[in-house]
């Protein structure tokens, strides 16, 4: 609805209207061809080359026809691609909607420029013009897909937006400049914007290069840590959860940007260093010897030596290296204590412990939510942080997290009760942070 009424709405003042009719044909054209090329980024995510015709419809086209062209694109290459009808409806309105957004306000600009003397090609109305055009095109696009993806998983829609800006921002800028000296190539001479063929091709085919190669050196890495989850049938997925909690938690406590993503990998590689843990300890069934825990234990020191070699793996490795620190004091391998520990390695400790506990081992089965909440209490203050514990603990009552089928609750009369064994574990948890040493046995196998 909302694009309907932005795409009825009488157009403003543009450019120059005689030059418009000769490049809806070739933008159009322009995007439909490169709304199928995208460019995977170094940082994650991806480009497409569709934002240089896109932007230039903004600046050469009157507002329905650009608003139409782009649609058209958008809508030819969701077709033959066989998306889902709902997407190609939100995607094609997202589309009208930001330029939409962005003619207006070149409409505005211009008029606003003009009224104060600038003639429609005065080089100052130009300019002012494309950083318009360019700068709405991204943030209202962004704003749109981050808005939809926060109301899909959950996920704060500030951090989404920061995220999908240090992501893709430059390069989204990039390519919106690219489109800003097409529609200047095209006002001076439609002929010279083949120019910016040959520069935007080079570009592309760097980024792709770039991409992959850290694409490929992640891949590398995560699956020699996969190695360690197949080993033993009982902990398959358990990298990929321990992430997925850490990910939760980091985002719950409000941390950097930077951290929330460090956490999440740091997660994914934890175990890493047990590839050099020989199979007769690691798939032991019954309690280790003292020789063997040590052997065990130097799981932390070999994982962040590994992950310190590679560039994208590097700023988590103390957090590999320290996440069996307890916050007392009592834990390996170097003995630090409160906030000592490296805040990342205080938040993958947690979610590592709960997903240890909540799984199936060879000796004795998975703990109960219950139990595992109340794990969690009795180590607060001594094993783990109890902020980071609180946190954990209300991420469960509101059902925040992506738990295993095993550990969801089937009734609303057993969500009642677990949500009522939460609030007072995590009463207690608020009212006595500082406890003594656990020693339970699912606990300690959480502190290997």
């Amino acid at each position: 609805m909302v694009a309907v009424v932005v795409l009825i709405t009488p157009p403003t003042v543009r450019i120059d209207s005689s030059v418009w009719l000769p490049a809806a044909i070739v933008l159009t054209l322009l995007s439909i061809g490169l709304e199928f090329i995208t460019v995977s980024l170094p940082k994650g995510g991806a480009l497409s080359l569709a934002t240089i015709p896109h932007v230039a419809t903004i600046l050469l086209l009157p507002h329905p026809v650009a608003a139409a062209s782009v649609a058209l694109a958008v809508l030819v290459e969701e077709m033959i691609h066989r998306v889902a009808v709902m997407k190609i409806i939100f995607n094609v309105s997202a589309y009208v909607v930001t330029i939409s957004v962005a003619s207006h306000l070149v409409g505005l600009i211009g008029n606003a420029w003009i009224a104060a003397g600038h003639t429609p090609r005065d080089v100052f109305t130009l300019a002012a013009l494309f950083v318009v055009a360019g700068l709405t095109y991204y943030l209202v696009n962004g704003a749109l897909v981050a808005f939809v993806v926060s109301a899909a998983t959950q996920r704060r829609f500030l951090f989404l937006l920061r995220i999908n800006a240090r992501n893709t921002g430059l390069s989204e800028l990039g390519a919106a400049t690219v489109g800003m000296l097409f529609s200047a190539l095209w006002i001076i001479e439609p002929a010279w914007t083949v120019v910016l063929a040959f520069p935007a091709a080079v570009i592309a085919r760097s980024l792709q290069y770039i991409r992959q190669l850290e694409s490929e050196t992640r891949d590398a890495v995560k699956s020699i840590a996969e190695i360690v989850d197949h080993r033993d049938p009982n902990t398959y997925h358990h990298s990929e959860r321990v992430a997925s909690y850490a990910l939760a938690l980091a985002e719950e406590l409000d941390v950097s940007d930077d951290l929330i993503e460090i956490v999440e990998q740091a997660g994914l590689v934890h175990d890493l260093g047990k590839v050099a843990v020989p199979d007769r300890v690691l798939l032991k069934p019954t309690p280790l010897t003292d020789d063997e825990r040590a052997a065990m234990w130097t799981h932390t020191t070999v994982g962040a030596a590994i992950l310190r070699k590679f560039r994208l793996f590097a700023p988590g490795a103390d957090i590999v290296l320290h996440h069996h620190e307890n916050f007392d004091g009592t834990g390996y391998p170097d003995g630090l204590a409160g906030e000592g520990i490296p805040l990342g390695a205080r938040i993958v400790a947690v979610a590592d412990a709960f997903d240890a506990m909540t799984s199936n081992r060879p000796y004795r089965r998975a703990l109960t939510l219950e139990e595992a909440l109340s794990r969690l209490r009795d180590g607060s203050g001594a094993q783990w942080d109890p902020v980071i514990v609180g946190n954990m603990i209300r991420l469960i009552i509101e059902e925040r997290l992506d738990l295993p089928e095993h550990l969801r609750p089937r009734t609303t009369a057993r969500r009642r009760r677990l949500q009522i064994a939460a609030s007072v574990e995590l009463s207690a948890v608020a009212a006595d942070p500082g406890r003594t040493a656990i020693h339970e046995p699912a606990a300690q196998e959480a502190a290997l």
